[in-house]
């Protein structure tokens, strides 16, 4: 997924820095600002239990897909309902079958289709009509019983997924593009994605991590707040209207939902440091570790302050590209000079609280 503060090409950055503050590689891993689960997964894979969580829908389906699950889901209940195709598993004729459903106008077609009503550029009309088809498609087979709640979340993390691989967008949903991307006019396609199983009891999340600090405990907590006033709540807000499926009337140009409840304090500069000092405050963790960057609302001074209060304080840094909402094309370069920010990894060995 193209997301604000994806740590996926910094996985091994994360890892190698936790080593070198001599972080043991065992234990419980708990992920607050979970995203697209690229973090908790690398650290699933490393055989640690891992506490994901986000206050985004569209987050909290990739938790439940990929990070709870331990295996692929066999859709044994399902088995009746759909023909298996030659050769095909329960798995690959699920996906095949709602690859192949026609396209309805529903609530993506009018509210994020070319065609629809408001006639917003997120989807090509049949694109859109197929993220309806396959979204009411599994909603009925959950409400039926067809499938549990693995299963649901699987497709629906799936569904998640190609949406966004064919959306009309830059970088983030906060608009989409009068020019049609090559890869928007692609056909959308469910595709099978592989669940790691490190045989532990690993949990999904739907919170605020404010709230949910004081009720979890265990060995390394890793924070990826926000780093500036940029909302993911109104910067993706088509995947979770596609997750949450509440088909809420939809405001203005770009089709934004009602998320004063999903508004985070790390979005304000005058906030956010209050924010995180509740949180290290009520962690109960042997290690605390917390991404930011040098262009943060918190200063590096402030973050080596507040954690100097707690325990001991590591950081570690590496060169890293700026997020951007488009790439180099014939009419837009960018240059090299500003182009990159530093990426910082605060650890804190908390010292003094059991």
């Amino acid at each position: 997924m193209k997301y604000i503060g994806n740590k996926a090409n910094l996985l091994q950055f994360l890892e190698h820095s936790l080593r070198e503050a001599n972080v043991a590689m065992t234990g419980t891993f708990a992920d607050l600002f979970s995203g697209t689960t690229s973090v908790a997964q690398h650290f699933k894979r490393l055989n640690f239990s891992v506490i994901a969580n986000d206050f985004m829908t569209y987050s909290y389906a990739l938790q439940k897909a990929f990070i709870e699950n331990n295996e692929l889901p066999n859709f044994e209940r399902i088995r009746s309902q759909i023909e298996l195709g030659e050769r095909l598993t329960t798995v690959d004729a699920v996906f095949e079958f709602l690859n192949s459903l026609e396209p309805t106008e529903g609530y993506v077609y009018h509210n994020f289709g070319d065609q629809g009503r408001f006639g917003r550029r997120y989807f090509t009309a049949d694109n859109a009509g197929r993220i309806d088809s396959i979204r009411e498609t599994i909603k009925g087979w959950e409400m039926s019983g067809w499938i549990n709640s693995s299963e649901f979340y699987y497709l629906l993390a799936a569904l998640i997924d190609a949406a966004d691989h064919v959306a009309n967008m830059s970088g983030t949903y906060g608009a989409y593009l009068k020019i049609w991307r090559p890869t928007a006019l692609k056909r959308i396609s469910l595709r099978l994605k592989d669940v790691i199983d490190n045989g532990q009891a690993n949990r999904a999340n739907l919170r605020k991590a404010e709230e949910i600090i004081g009720e979890i405990s265990g060995d390394v907590l890793y924070l990826d707040p926000p780093y500036n006033s940029r909302q993911y709540a109104s910067n993706f807000h088509v995947l979770e209207s596609i997750a949450v499926w509440d088909k809420q009337d939809l405001k203005g140009v770009t089709g934004l939902r009602d998320y004063s409840h999903q508004k985070s304090d790390f979005c304000s500069k005058s906030l956010a440091l209050g924010a995180l000092e509740r949180i290290v405050t009520s962690a109960k963790f042997g290690y605390i570790a917390l991404s930011y960057n040098n262009e943060g609302l918190i200063s590096h001074n402030e973050i080596t302050k507040l954690f100097g209060e707690f325990g001991n304080v590591k950081c570690f840094e590496t060169e890293y590209r700026r997020f951007r909402t488009e790439r180099d094309h014939a009419k837009r370069q960018y240059k090299d000079v500003g182009d990159r920010t530093r990426e910082y990894l605060f650890v804190l060995e908390v010292v003094g609280r059991s």
